[in-house]
């Protein structure tokens, strides 16, 4: 179908734009504003008629960053800041941190001794979000988050907010329906062009991704279903979707029907309310749903997620894939693994330094993992 895959190809040229090429090919009429962490809610900053543009870690030489950071510090942080130093993200016209981990935190206080954009903001999710005191702070920290744009951006008001809300609402549930077609029909959207279509949400304006995601969908719901002949894996870990992960996985046999990724599922597990005020409804959703080990929920709650999810998806081995370095998600995994092995699902676990040199070491792996898995 030609229509399809141009929609495809528009989103992945989307998604494979470098970032010093984003000011000339992408923007529009929006400014861009950088964030890194899905606890940032997108929704106010595109109520003030900005873009939020999520920055994910792209593969970089690092020529730069040494002089200000340690060695052991995860990839995202790493090329972050070495294309921050370059000048390469200088279209930014400000960036959000969130309160996660030390090193992010620590990379915070680094952007903002550079001067180089014109306004930083630091987002202070509570850490145990099941205080009693959580929720009051977290919806006090949101106030003054949109306090903060309508300062530097522009006026959010409750329509607009509630607009914004709508539209990202729908993008979640597009997003889910993909995942869901990815199940029965993985052979008709490969892996690639998956990990496209979800990296090409956060580059560009919401409204038009919405567009080229309902015309996408339009598309496939016309496909018949097919038996499938690919294992199917879930994909776990600190990172967001990258095409050559996804085809490594497909070239072993196998496919990804679910994912807890940074950038994927995590995020769609609740929509945000749309019958109460916008900003009590976002301080439940962000509260509400498990997106990250930063956060404590309780001492099951990653567990009895991933369990779940699993066994929703319908996979029979779980890949996590991790980058180095990353303390929250290496102190959970333990407890993950051992989960996993009282209901008989076997893992594999990943560990990236540079995404440009590791593909080559992961490959033997995956393959490996993957024929495991194969019914004989």
């Amino acid at each position: 179908m030609e229509k399809k895959s141009s929609l495809i190809r528009e989103l992945e040229r989307v998604a494979s734009l470098e970032y010093k090429d984003i000011g000339s090919h992408l923007l529009g009429d929006r400014i861009p504003i950088g964030f890194f962490c899905p606890y940032v809610p997108e929704e106010l900053i595109h109520a003030a008629g900005a873009l939020p543009f999520r920055l994910m870690g792209p593969p970089a030489r690092m020529s730069h960053v040494q002089a200000h950071l340690p060695p052991n510090c995860c990839h995202l942080v790493k090329s972050s800041l070495e294309i921050f130093l370059r000048g390469e993200l200088d279209f930014l016209k400000g960036i959000i941190f969130s309160h996660t981990c030390d090193t992010m935190q620590g990379l915070s206080d680094i952007w903002a001794f550079q001067k180089r954009l014109p306004f930083q903001f630091n987002l202070m999710m509570p850490t145990n979000v099941n205080s009693e005191t959580s929720r009051p702070y977290w919806k006090a920290e949101i106030e003054r988050f949109k306090g903060f744009i309508e300062k530097n951006i522009g006026e959010v008001t409750p329509q607009n907010l509630t607009t914004a809300i709508q539209l990202f609402n729908r993008i979640r549930k597009n997003i889910r329906e993909i995942y869901q077609f990815r199940r029965t029909l993985p052979e008709e959207l490969t892996g690639a062009d998956f990990a496209n279509i979800i990296r090409a949400q956060y580059l560009m304006d919401r409204n038009q991704y919405q567009f080229l995601l309902s015309e996408l969908l339009e598309l496939l719901s016309h496909q018949k279903k097919k038996e499938g002949h690919l294992v199917p894996l879930y994909l776990a870990g600190n990172m967001v979707h990258s095409a050559p992960y996804f085809s490594l996985i497909e070239e072993a046999g196998g496919t990804v029907v679910s994912d807890d990724l940074c950038s994927g599922a995590r995020f769609l597990r609740l929509m945000t309310r749309e019958d109460i005020d916008p900003i009590e409804a976002l301080t439940q959703r962000y509260l509400s749903s498990f997106l990250c080990p930063t956060k404590h929920g309780g001492s099951n709650d990653h567990i009895e997620t991933l369990i779940r999810e699993v066994e929703e998806a319908g996979a029979t081995g779980v890949i996590f894939l991790f980058y180095k370095y990353c303390e929250s998600h290496y102190f959970d995994y333990p407890d993950l693994k051992t989960a996993l092995e009282t209901k008989s699902i076997p893992s594999l676990l990943l560990e990236v330094d540079d995404p440009a040199t590791s593909q080559g070491q992961l490959k033997i792996r995956i393959q490996a993992f993957v024929g495991m898995l194969s019914p004989i």
